[in-house]
């Protein structure tokens, strides 16, 4: 099929590459890496006025009113110059949840200034693991309590909520909202493989007073939970696309202007095979996840066309950044030389998707369970 842009599409990422890329200069990331905020707020509220921002939210919620996949071009375009804009742990993950699931007053109190650039959102993973158990929820009243504990929370220092998937005793799943200052609410800052600034956040007996209760458990329907786990999947997906994209460019050009034996090195049949096979990666990315995307358009959450761009969107980009870094040599390992951004990128998106043995197994369940 094809997946070329139309009008509206290429004009939404005409408008993103401009605006990101003029915040990609090194001057501007210089900058802001020296002033120690989590996210280049300058360029979040850039992004937010031009509309990009909340461009998937309703309009009612202070959105731009178009679909997903405007959403994921957005989402590509960061991932394209490595600068960490978590949007899909704070729009994907967090906005267009609230904006799908939430009430009245938590469209007005949090996602209408959110799609504005007034505040942030952020969200915490949702698959557990041993060092990451998650999160437990018991009523009390009108609110919840919370214990639990999860890491790899971007902007969770600076959010005004972080929205979390609780568990009650009775394994039903729902939606709360944590605030970071809250009582019984700590968080832990580490680093992940990509070097980009996440917090572990830890809740001890926190309250959840019922204005910020999004999905109470039981309340989350079987389809909104495979909405949810969809979107940031597809979402993932297309930031891996934008890391391999970039990386493969800046690897081609470099075969063509890097010379050994008088000649590109690019005219060697090794490298030019290498550049092909990761060619072919790279389009396989893309054809599965703006299917993927163009699905969730649809009303669909895609569940084995998601899991396919899903695996190669968590497989394909080892194989076209260990090309790169083979193809650039010794200089791909210079800190100075931005190519070590997307190698790590593309290893913490494959670690955010589950891995492609995870997945595989899964697909394998799911069809022979068809």
């Amino acid at each position: 099929m094809d997946y070329s842009y139309d009008e509206q599409e290429q004009d939404v990422a005409d408008l993103a590459a401009r605006i990101i890329g003029d915040a990609a200069v090194p001057e501007r990331l210089a900058a802001w890496q020296a002033s120690g905020e989590p996210v280049d707020r300058a360029l979040w509220t850039e992004l937010a006025k031009a509309g990009l921002i909340g461009i998937a939210l309703p309009e009612e919620h202070g959105g731009s009113g178009a679909g997903f996949v405007e959403q994921g071009i957005v989402i590509e375009e960061a991932a394209k110059a490595a600068l960490p804009l978590f949007l899909t742990e704070a729009v994907v993950m967090a906005a267009l949840p609230i904006s799908r699931y939430g009430t009245e007053e938590q469209h007005r109190r949090l996602v209408a200034p959110f799609a504005a650039g007034d505040l942030l959102l952020s969200s915490a993973p949702r698959r557990a693991s041993t060092s990451s158990p998650g999160f437990r929820a018991r009523p009390d009243g009108d609110a919840w309590r919370i214990d639990g504990a999860m890491s790899h929370v971007p902007l969770a220092a600076d959010a005004d909520r972080v929205l979390v998937q609780v568990t009650d005793d009775q394994g039903r799943t729902g939606l709360l909202l944590v605030d970071p200052e809250g009582r019984g609410v700590t968080l832990t800052p580490h680093t992940s493989v990509d070097r980009r600034l996440r917090w572990r956040l830890t809740l001890d007996d926190h309250q959840v007073p019922g204005v910020d209760v999004v999905t109470a458990p039981g309340g989350l329907t079987e389809e909104a939970e495979r909405w949810i786990e969809a979107a940031e999947t597809v979402a993932r997906c297309l930031e891996q696309l934008g890391t391999v994209e970039t990386a493969l460019q800046m690897t081609a050009s470099y075969a063509s202007e890097r010379r050994q034996f008088g000649r590109p090195i690019g005219t060697f049949q090794a490298v030019s095979h290498k550049l092909a096979d990761a060619y072919i990666d790279v389009q396989a990315i893309r054809l599965t996840a703006w299917r993927a995307a163009w699905l969730l358009d649809r009303g669909t959450s895609g569940g084995e066309e998601v899991a396919i761009a899903a695996w190669w969107a968590a497989d394909a980009p080892t194989r076209v950044l260990e090309a790169a870094m083979q193809v650039h040599g010794g200089i791909s390992v210079d800190l100075d030389y931005p190519l070590h951004r997307y190698f790590l990128a593309a290893r913490q998106g494959s670690w955010a998707l589950g891995g492609p043995s995870r997945i595989l197994a899964a697909l394998g369940d799911a069809m022979a369970a068809a």
